[in-house]
């Protein structure tokens, strides 16, 4: 595929390829994509006292325009304050780039991951958990069942759903042999510590009808693939 100076000049630029601790109450950090899509991209801000963002990284598994549309993204947020930082369009990536209709996929990507990663640092600073949610049905349900099954929570892992984004799976918890988890109304979910980036933005809701009942898991950060075809392997 033919790329055009503008993205070959971003490209192999790579001078934001890094990360930081993701643990630091001033870092935040976004993962958005799928790996069988083609595309991943983890973007980390770093905050001052001001909330201005005095420096970016990123790391991507991806196409070249991929890496060349966060290499422009993280050089755009550095100095800017969040109200600044969540106007940056991804058109404005796009037009900048010069990404064929294909590739513009990667823009939005970029700009998804802008908005995962403001949306974890505000949560630091308020002090609240957005790695899981809980609607209060949901709630309800798996209170019942954890104790109908004399487990001790949910153990809650992600596999790919290639294109259509992440999948999550739930199953009961019987014996502690983690010390991840998060407590959510006397709920317990564990995790592999390995995934908690990739759960973070995570939604339980419920459905229930005259045939039984089933757990909806979403993640507002894990979008599907913006049309790629698989072309961003390419």
């Amino acid at each position: 595929m033919q790329y055009s100076d503008r993205t070959m000049k971003y490209y192999e630029a790579m001078k934001n390829i890094g990360e930081f601790d993701k643990n630091l109450e001033n870092v935040g950090t976004g993962i958005v994509g799928s790996p069988l899509c083609g595309d991943v991209m983890k973007l980390q801000l770093f905050f001052d006292e001001n909330d201005i963002i005095v420096d970016a990284k990123y790391k991507v598994f991806g196409c070249v325009s991929a890496i060349a549309s966060m290499e422009l993204t993280t050089t755009l947020l550095k100095g800017k304050t969040i109200d600044e930082a969540l106007k940056i369009r991804n058109e404005d990536v796009a037009d900048s780039l010069e990404l064929t209709d294909i590739k513009k996929h990667c823009s939005v990507l970029a700009k998804e991951a802008i908005e995962a990663a403001i949306n974890n640092y505000k949560a630091k600073l308020r002090k609240e958990n957005n790695m899981i949610t809980v609607t209060e049905s949901a709630k309800k349900k798996l209170k019942e069942l954890i104790n109908e099954q004399n487990a001790i929570g949910i153990e809650i892992k992600v596999v790919s759903g290639g294109c259509s984004g992440f999948e999550y799976t739930m199953a009961y918890k019987t014996d502690i042999d983690s010390d991840s988890f998060i407590d959510i109304d006397g709920i317990k979910f564990f995790y592999d510590p390995k995934i908690e980036l990739l759960i973070n933005g995570t939604n339980i809701d419920i459905v229930e009808n005259s045939f039984g009942h089933g757990f909806i898991v979403t993640n507002k950060n894990h979008k599907p693939c913006q049309g790629c075809n698989g072309a961003c392997k390419k």
